[in-house]
């Protein structure tokens, strides 16, 4: 990733006061147009890098720079790892792990200076099971070499399909994992969650040209976009923990006995219906009636699927 290259550029030439552009691109994998580009961007932040011609020249930085307690603390430093470290469960990158080594160095250097490292108490799990972990290493490889992948992907719905589509982005919101990617078989772009996707190979397309800017994050309007309607709803107050889990606490009042009411603008599909399904205890919805008299034809269909098993078990 071109963040985590830029960063460890800026490490080494911290730490080798010195490296040529033909030397980074050896280490990074990358070519030496794309070094310069590098170079180019952490020059354009503000970093003072600059060139020298010669035998012995290369990048480096203005003499007497440092990162030094008033750029990065001890505490911002191990934030910075907290993230990083995050990011190892979910991709193999020697890149990441070099930036982390360094990083980890910086603290061990400023300890040996007296300066007292706080113990980190912050951590990020994001690591997903390992069939999703492979689905997520196919994605992350098909948006680096620029390949179409072919999918097998299951909706919300429990529909079945076969698509072909081209990753863009990997995004990790609402507690999973999702895939922002160009969606040939629909003819425009799509949120796949990640654990939807039973496969994922290698197709012998090749992309379109399409041009995206992923610093504006797309893939938010398609639930902006989403049709919202006002939905009410009493739990029992044993659902609590769970609709805190996705409800800010001015949307959850309590009523007198001790139940909850819930009031909320939602858009109202498949995932928001299995979500009510899945609260313990009796829950009764209030509006809108759509959402109502789903819930209740699929409560009455499980109902008599379980009676016709119950009456074949014992005959």
């Amino acid at each position: 990733m071109k963040a985590e290259r830029l960063i460890a550029i800026l490490t080494i030439l911290l730490n080798r006061k010195k490296a040529t552009a033909s030397y980074l691109a050896a280490h990074f994998g990358v070519s030496v147009r794309t070094i310069y580009r590098d170079v180019d961007a952490l020059a354009g932040a503000g970093l003072p890098v600059f060139a020298t011609q010669g035998r012995d020249g290369g990048f480096e930085l203005v003499e007497g720079f440092t990162l030094s307690s008033q750029v990065l603390d001890t505490g911002e430093i191990q934030q910075i790892l907290t993230g990083l470290r995050s990011l190892q469960a979910v991709q193999t990158s020697a890149i990441l792990d070099s930036v982390i080594e360094k990083f980890t160095l910086a603290l061990k250097q400023s300890e040996k200076h007296g300066i007292k490292s706080p113990q980190n108490h912050i951590f990020i799990e994001l690591t997903p099971s390992r069939r999703e972990k492979r689905i997520i290493t196919a994605l992350d490889d098909s948006i680096a070499r620029g390949t179409v992948l072919e999918i097998s992907y299951s909706d919300g719905l429990g529909h079945e399909s076969t698509r072909k589509v081209e990753p863009l982005a990997l995004v990790f919101m609402w507690q999973s994992w999702y895939t922002w990617a160009w969606c040939r078989l629909r003819g425009g772009f799509r949120l796949f969650k990640i654990s939807r996707i039973h496969r994922a190979e290698i197709s012998g397309d090749r992309r379109e040209k399409i041009d995206v800017d992923l610093s504006e994050h797309p893939w938010t309007h398609e639930w902006d976009e989403r049709p919202f309607e006002r939905i009410v709803l009493i739990a029992e107050r044993i659902a609590h923990s769970r609709l805190g889990e996705f409800f800010d606490s001015e949307h959850i009042s309590e009523l007198p006995g001790g139940k909850l009411r819930v009031e909320a603008f939602l858009p109202v599909d498949e995932w928001v219906i299995s979500f009510i399904m899945s609260l313990p205890g009796s829950v009764r919805v209030i509006e809108p009636e759509t959402m109502r008299t789903a819930i209740s034809e699929r409560s009455q269909a499980l109902m008599r699927e379980n009676e016709a098993e119950s009456v074949a078990e014992n005959p």
